[in-house]
């Protein structure tokens, strides 16, 4: 792993982004987008890449906290309760990951999030 200065990644981290941080359904694409991909690196990384790892489950539960946290249960009724759960599902898959638990399904986990994108991809 090769690191960075502090110079390069405060200006990478100052970059914009390639989508509107304004639009809500933009920002919620964004970040399924970022769960997704971390999803799929976690399934596919062996642990001897700790970095890695460490890396992509750390984003993979902040997106989920995120996607969680942006749920309207007044407005959304059934659906984001449903949301939720599904979040809950993959951020429970995640944590059995972290703690070497057998029963950890990534793979499900990813494909129930790719499933989500793919359908929030239909919406705009």
């Amino acid at each position: 792993m090769t690191m960075q200065s502090p110079a390069a990644i405060y200006k990478r981290q100052q970059s914009k982004p390639d989508f509107d941080v304004d639009n809500n359904h933009q920002l919620i694409k964004a970040t399924l987008e970022y769960l997704t991909k971390s999803l799929a690196i976690l399934a596919a990384t062996p642990k001897a890449e700790p970095e890695l790892y460490k890396v992509h489950t750390a984003r993979s539960l902040t997106a989920i906290y995120i996607l969680q946290g942006s749920l309207d249960f007044d407005t959304g009724g059934a659906v984001a309760t449903n949301l939720f759960q599904l979040y809950e599902y993959c951020r429970q898959h995640v944590l059995k990951d972290m703690r070497k638990d057998e029963t950890a399904n990534l793979e499900q986990a990813h494909f129930a999030m790719r499933e989500i994108l793919d359908a929030w991809q239909q919406i705009a």
